[in-house]
């Protein structure tokens, strides 16, 4: 390619592959067939190509997911697919990092070449990619093709020697934040308000018949024997969001006024525990394939209306081994995850959105949004009216809409709030009554259990919370809700973004955070000079105030992606007075953010921009030079001419930042 043809593409980036530290390039063919290393070293049939174009975006396989389609007929969740493939391919950690985040991303789809993100990044050689993959659920069986193919294609031993290690166990991502919040709550004893109890058909005892026989038992293990039953307590909001049997028993059926439950003697502890851990997605204890409890488990399943367990139970019953077994439970397990997220979603909307009541505030004069005390329009026949719903609340949560000024309450569940850990460590504290007209909700004690008194509730006991302070808007109140409910925001808005992200780093919701510089980025994918222009239209704010709220809420991700933004239009910038006495200013408050700068220390800005430029050329530290000797024997004319013409614009990039730097009497 001339140097003329390069110039015509506006992104360097996109014209070079991201260099290595010998200044090789990495955009290489991908091949199935390729044979592993033999020395930890690249193999020598893996030939290293040089590319004038980046890998284009991919065509998804999958189907599932978001259903909003933009122009282009994709997804959000296909987009951040298509880019995955590409940083993969390119060795960028820090945008799949970023993207892993998008809502309803499946990372074990296939591109249009049966490429997943893990087998792309395993050819390429991206080591640390490789490990983040497969940190955040990415699997690898060495005994199907795809997996075959990631493991024996990888580049190095090393990132073999990786992906054989690492357990197909350890393929579902433990750290994911709403199954692993909807699991602990069976370890806490809070907001439980119903008991069930099961008579055992065993004592509780494990001894032996010959001890039996030939020994005295003591007191207190008689008084196991004795006992032969077991108390399980649940949450009564989770058991009718699962499960419409559970809905209608504890909401209108013969369970409504009961705080303990015996269950017939027909269910067994084992098969109950069973249907407990798919309720509560304890999805690895799950005991799917004990045969010997299988048909019990199944049958209360179906009782209980669970629809997608007995098909579960079904496949596993089917299956011709173990191992079979054991791949169908991990599968299910991602798909009873969903399920529970969609029973949620369900459950958030018929019975707390529908459910909200509105009250005008009817102000006379004008009022600080501060001043105004949601409380104190909150009456008793409102707490009456949340009493029952089926929502089965025990807090209302309020916020005000300064659009329609009014304020909006909503029935809550206090296990569910408990996900932000700023409503968390308010429970665990103590969470007071709002007024003296409230009181603590009254206990059922029986032995050492204490559980909520769920029927004994009334309109005092169902406490008042104000969601967040930094919500003046009722669909940013129902954005934080489908986040905490469910995991997902399915319509984030570009103009309630930034409110988001106050509400977001208010409550400590990092991963609200991370979905909102997501949602940013993904939008604002382009990097040129008119999508840097649009982020006021679409935002409210400029890119430099989107950098000081990203400062202020600590989202690293979003001030990464904007500043980045920045460095990539560096001359428009610099050739606006007004764009360039902007980025100026926000270079001076980077500075005065170090406490006590000396003369010499850097500006975190101005790193990051020249770290982005580095980036946008493909320049590689070790080679800003054009001695063609330094490029090593296989570099051609043609090569060496592209990466002249990238150091060319690269040092123009930084003699502006550095005539700025100069202009503020700052050095860095």
């Amino acid at each position: 390619m001339s140097l003329e043809q390069h110039e015509e593409h506006s992104n360097s980036s996109e014209l070079l592959s991201s260099a290595n530290g010998d200044g090789d390039f990495e955009n290489r063919p991908f091949s199935s067939t390729s044979p592993p290393s033999t020395n930890g070293q690249p193999s020598s049939s893996f030939t290293t190509t040089t590319t004038t174009t980046a890998a284009t975006a991919t065509t998804t396989r999958a189907t599932g997911g978001d259903d909003r389609e933009d122009d282009d007929g994709l997804t959000p969740a296909k987009h951040a697919f298509a880019r995955i493939c590409l940083a993969c391919r390119t060795g960028d950690f820090e945008a799949v990092d970023s993207l892993l985040s998008t809502p309803n991303l499946d990372i074990n789809q296939v591109d249009e070449y049966d490429n997943s993100p893990l087998i792309l990044s395993s050819l390429c050689g991206h080591i640390k990619i490789v490990e983040l993959l497969l940190q955040r659920g990415a699997v690898c069986d060495r005994d199907t093709f795809e997996g075959a193919r990631c493991v024996y294609g990888a580049l190095t031993d090393e990132i073999r020697d990786l992906l054989v290690s690492f357990d197909i166990s350890k393929a579902v991502d433990v750290n994911q934040p709403f199954a692993a919040h909807i699991a602990s709550l069976l370890n806490s004893s809070a907001e439980k308000d119903i008991l069930f109890k099961i008579q055992l058909e065993e004592p509780a005892t494990h001894v032996s018949g010959d001890e039996k026989e030939n020994k005295v038992l003591e007191p207190e293990l008689e008084f196991e024997q004795e006992l032969q039953q077991e108390y399980i307590g649940l949450h009564r909001f989770l058991l009718a969001a699962r499960s419409p049997f559970f809905k209608r028993k504890l909401f209108s059926g013969d369970w409504k006024d009961k705080v303990v439950v015996t269950l017939p003697k027909s269910v067994t502890i084992e098969a109950f525990q069973v249907i407990v851990d798919y309720l509560y997605l304890r999805t690895s204890s799950m005991a799917l394939t004990d045969k010997s409890i299988q048909k019990k488990v199944r049958d209360l399943a179906k009782e209980y209306q669970l629809q997608d367990l007995v098909e579960g139970l079904d496949e596993i019953a089917k299956a011709q081994s173990k191992k079979e077994q054991y791949k169908i439970k991990h599968n299910l397990a991602i798909t009873f995850v969903e399920k529970a997220r969609k029973d949620l979603d369900i459950f958030l909307a018929e019975n707390i959105l529908l459910t909200s009541v509105q009250v005008p505030l009817n102000f006379d004069q004008e009022v600080d949004f501060e001043d105004i005390d949601c409380l104190s329009y909150l009456s008793q026949k409102d707490r009456a009216h949340f009493l029952q719903q089926p929502s089965i609340p025990d807090v209302v949560l309020g916020i005000i809409d300064l659009a329609t000024e009014s304020v909006f309450y909503y029935p809550g569940n206090k296990s569910i709030l408990a996900r932000s850990e700023y409503f968390d460590t308010m429970f665990k504290v103590g969470f007071s009554a709002s007024s003296a007209h409230e009181k603590k909700p009254p206990l059922y004690t029986e032995g050492l259990i204490k559980i909520v008194n769920r029927p004994a509730f009334e309109d005092e006991h169902l406490p008042f919370l104000q969601l967040s302070s930094s919500i003046a808007t009722q669909e940013v109140a129902n954005m934080v809700l489908s986040y905490l409910y469910h995991d997902d925001v399915k319509e984030m808005h570009l103009k309630h973004l930034i409110e988001l992200l106050y509400t977001a780093d208010e409550l400590l919701l990092d991963r609200l955070k991370t979905m909102c510089a997501v949602r940013v980025s993904s939008y604002f994918s382009k990097l040129d000079y008119a999508e840097f222009q649009l982020l006021s239209d679409e935002l409210d704010h400029d890119a430099y105030d989107l950098i000081r709220v990203a400062w202020q809420t600590r989202c690293d991700k979003l001030e990464q992606h904007v500043t980045k933004m920045i460095a990539h239009n560096l001359q428009y910038i610099f050739k606006d007075e007004h764009e360039k006495q902007r980025l100026a200013s926000l270079i001076q408050d980077s500075a005065a953010r170090i406490q006590e700068r000396q003369d010499t220390d850097t500006i975190e800005l101005v790193d990051d921009i020249r770290y982005y430029l580095t980036k946008k050329y493909a320049i590689s530290q070790d080679n800003e030079t054009f001695d063609p000797l330094s490029f090593g024997r296989d570099w051609h004319s043609e090569n060496i001419k592209l990466y002249q013409s990238a150091v060319v614009k690269y040092e123009r990039d930084i003699e502006i930042v550095d005539t700025m730097l100069e202009s503020l009497n700052l050095d860095a």
